[in-house]
Formats: C-alpha cells, sequence, structure tokens
C-alpha cells in the first residue's frame, strides 16, 4: 500500500462569510467532488497531531507538548516536567478577554531574552527560571511536586479565556503568578515601544501542554514530513524518520515505494482563528500549484493507492480508482 496523509488545519480557512468569488482550485475541488468526506471536529492542532502518532489524552491530564517541542527547540533531552509559557496579547472583547498568539505578531529573540528576564525576577520567589530557546516558545521546568492542567492555547483562539485557564496546583498559585506577570510585563520598556510602531505588546503569558516526554511511543509511519517543532519531536520520540516539508509534492523522493507518509503543514492552521481572506487565497492557490495538483496527478498515473487529508472540519479519503466514481457529485467548498 502507498499511501499519504495529510495533516493541514485550517485548510478552508474560518468560514466567516467569504465571498462567491473564491479562488480556482481543481485538484482540490476534484479530491472533495470524487472523495468520500467525513465531517470532523478539531479543537486543537497539537492535541489532534499527537493522536496521530498514537499519543492520546489521559482523562484531563494535558498531553507533553512542551517536553515534545523543546526536544527540537533545545536540541537536548527535556529531563523531568515542563510546560510551554507563550507570549500572548490579551484583549478585552466586550466582557471576554481573548489571546492572539505568536501567529498574529512578531518578536525577535533578542526581545523575548528582554521579556524573559523581566519575569524571571518574579519567578526567583518560586525557584522557577523561564527559558526561551525560541522567541515564539518558551518554557518552566517545573519543581518536584508541581502540577498543572491546562488547555492548548491552539483551542482557546476567539474565546473568552476565562473559563480556559490554568487550575492551581498545590505548590503554586499559578493565578497570582499569571497576574504578576500581567502586571509586570504592563510596565515594560519594550511594549511602550511595540506600541509606538503599532505593534501588539506582548502583555501576557499562556501556559500549557504541561507533562514528562513520554517513552518511545509505537511507531505509525514510514516517514514524517513537517513544516513545525510537534511532528519532529513526535518522529524522534517514535523513531520515525522526519524531513522537513518541501515546498513542492514533487520534491518528495520515495513515491515509487510502498510507504505510509505522514505530511504536516501548519501554516494554514492560523486561518482557522484569524480571518484573513487575502492571504488565506494566496496561500490556498500555491497549494493548489505545488501539491494538490501534482497529487491529482500523481494518483491518475497510480503512484499512490490512497491519499487521506485531514482538515479541522472532515476528512477526504481518495483512491486511485475515485476518478471512475461517476455518481459522486458532491458540493465543493471551493468554487
Amino acid at each position: 500500500m502507498r499511501s499519504l496523509t495529510i495533516f493541514i488545519p485550517g485548510l478552508f480557512g474560518s468560514g466567516i462569510a467569504f465571498p462567491d468569488d473564491l479562488p480556482n482550485a481543481p485538484a482540490l475541488n476534484w479530491f472533495l467532488k470524487k472523495g468520500f468526506t467525513k465531517l470532523r471536529k478539531l479543537n486543537s492542532f497539537s492535541y489532534a497531531l499527537c493522536d496521530l502518532f498514537g499519543l492520546k489524552q489521559n482523562g484531563l491530564n494535558d498531553l507533553p507538548i512542551a517536553s515534545i517541542s523543546r526536544l527540537i527547540d533545545s536540541d537536548q533531552y527535556p529531563d523531568g516536567v515542563w510546560v510551554r509559557v507563550d507570549p500572548v496579547h490579551v484583549s478585552t472583547n466586550g466582557n471576554r478577554l481573548q489571546l492572539s498568539d505568536s501567529s498574529q505578531f512578531n518578536i525577535t529573540q533578542h526581545d523575548a531574552l528582554e521579556y524573559a528576564a523581566v519575569i524571571n525576577g518574579l519567578l526567583e520567589s518560586y525557584n522557577l527560571q523561564l527559558e526561551v530557546p525560541s522567541p515564539f516558545r518558551w518554557y518552566i521546568k517545573l519543581n518536584e511536586g508541581m502540577e498543572l492542567s491546562t488547555t492548548p492555547i491552539d483551542s482557546v483562539i476567539g474565546q473568552d479565556i476565562l473559563p480556559h485557564m490554568p487550575k492551581k496546583s498545590n505548590n503554586i498559585n499559578i493565578e497570582q503568578l499569571i497576574n504578576d506577570i500581567q502586571m509586570s510585563l504592563h510596565d515594560v520598556e519594550i511594549n511602550f515601544k511595540r506600541e509606538e510602531e503599532k505593534k501588539l505588546p506582548i502583555n501576557s503569558v499562556w501556559f500549557w501542554g504541561c507533562g514528562k516526554l513520554p517513552s518511545i511511543i509505537d511507531r505509525t509511519w514510514s516517514s514524517v514530513y513537517g513544516d513545525e517543532v510537534i511532528s519532529e519531536g513526535l518522529s524522534i520520540v517514535s523513531a520515525t524518520p522526519f524531513k522537513k516539508l518541501p515546498e513542492k509534492f514533487d520534491e518528495i523522493e520515495d513515491i515509487n515505494s510502498n510507504f505510509s507518509n505522514l505530511f504536516v503543514i501548519g501554516e494554514f492552521d492560523r486561518f482557522r482563528n484569524y480571518h484573513n481572506f487575502d492571504e488565506w487565497v494566496e496561500m490556498l492557490v500555491r497549494y493548489e500549484i505545488n501539491w494538490f495538483s501534482p497529487l491529482s496527478d500523481a494518483l491518475e498515473r497510480k503512484n499512490i493507492d490512497q491519499l487521506i487529508i485531514e482538515t479541522d472540519i472532515n476528512s477526504i479519503y481518495i483512491s486511485k480508482y475515485s476518478r471512475y466514481y461517476f455518481w459522486r457529485d458532491q458540493k465543493s467548498f471551493i468554487s
């Protein structure tokens, strides 16, 4: 069996009042019309990705996203319990508090270290330290006995964040700590500068993905290609060959052998939560040319037996025989 699975949440945008003049995407339309489509609802990119690797959530416990991504960001084994403490911008919307994640702002490593210096001043009394190996992904190693129950950041965007705040641990007053961090960031000089430059200030952090790095999990995929760190970390934990996602499908070399490969495309995910029609159209057209059209050709040539496209709203199953399914004429998402 030669099977490809493409994990691409946000492919169909946010679905908020898109106009009728959507881009021409004949290959993607063909997949929708001739393939078998199953509706789904994906709330978290990171948790759904873990599920594809067979890493399941145990009750209400976090999936250890922090340890998995830090494995790549720090290039060393993350012993102990780690939690992501990612920079965010929090704003009011009526009586709701909403956050914007790093897909909506840019920050340099130099600036991230300045923010970290301020926050670490507060963390000294907790015997904790913030690490910033990446400007967009910050980490804290929790002391023994500290536990947190959190909500993944990619599932709370656009919602009121108050019901999703981290649950208090017996060893740390997390609500007070977050409040202190917000107060300290409010007066940071770099935030004044960002506001003058019409950039979103970093006025809070979001705790999530708490846990230890899991032991080796069963290998599910022949190879994984991805454009973000969680898939790379999961590949290491599952002893699966990983390669950076190429610009074009035609750059993949192992199409003529038996395989069950996973392609993780993360750059569409922001369109699930942020309505930016022009950027979405531009990216969709690029992927139609570089990915969907060549994939359609590969199916026609029978170089692929099966193609599965996993988005946040549906799963699309296409086989090399789908072109013979003349009775299928499902309504397409793309005009």
